[in-house]
């Protein structure tokens, strides 16, 4: 039985990132005519319309290109303050990387193998270009990077290994989920590489095994 009372207590801590992540993911679950009643006194549908939804890659490089070009970098006023808190701009890509992250999850689940992978090594591209310390995607207060994003690298690489596993061969399927993981989820590595194994075939799984170097605990 959920206490719904604790959750409201939960919710009014987190930050405005989180609640918006938590407001487009209620906004795409619910029905289309219970929408009003999530949205309706607060924000305008009078004039919204249904709009076909992009495929997975051009819905990625529409927001890969609006990144590039500064669509969500929005200053904050260096204080005191402004130093614990994202930008708004920053909250909205958080947000919408969010929503692609779960695009991506479920694609696989759909034949979309190819897709994915694009989509997903477009994103992680665009994480690179930030960690490379280039600042023209989005604004931090203090040194920022891919960390303050708060990715959902479960769902994630999850959805990117199942795909890569339909695709590549042994030994560049272990190359390629040994390095991202390496380079971005190192702090969780036997997680991941748990992960990669359970998709996997018996011939990737060896490759894992034989380039991983350390072992890693998996339940057969």
């Amino acid at each position: 039985m959920i206490d719904y009372s604790a959750v409201r207590a939960k919710l009014r801590t987190l930050s405005r990132s989180n609640l918006l992540v938590i407001a487009e993911r209620a906004a795409e679950l619910i029905p289309a005519d219970q929408l009003s009643a999530l949205l309706g006194d607060i924000v305008d549908l009078g004039a919204t319309t249904l709009l076909p939804v992009p495929g997975l890659i051009d819905d990625t490089l529409q927001f890969v290109d609006a990144a590039m070009a500064g669509h969500y970098y929005a200053a904050v006023e260096i204080n005191n303050r402004g130093r614990q808190e994202q930008s708004i701009g920053t909250d909205a890509f958080v947000a919408e990387f969010d929503r692609l992250v779960r695009r991506c999850a479920l694609a696989p689940e759909q034949g979309q193998f190819a897709a994915t992978r694009e989509s997903v090594g477009r994103l992680l591209d665009l994480l690179r270009y930030i960690d490379e310390g280039n600042d023209n995607v989005l604004f931090f207060t203090d040194d920022g990077s891919s960390l303050n994003i708060s990715v959902n690298w479960h769902s994630l690489l999850q959805a990117y290994f199942k795909c890569l596993s339909a695709i590549l061969p042994p030994v560049e399927f272990a190359h390629i989920v040994l390095s991202t993981i390496d380079e971005f989820v190192r702090y969780d590595r036997e997680h991941h590489l748990v992960a990669a194994h359970v998709v996997a075939s018996d011939a990737q799984r060896d490759a894992l095994r034989t380039l991983a170097l350390v072992g890693y605990e998996v339940e057969e």
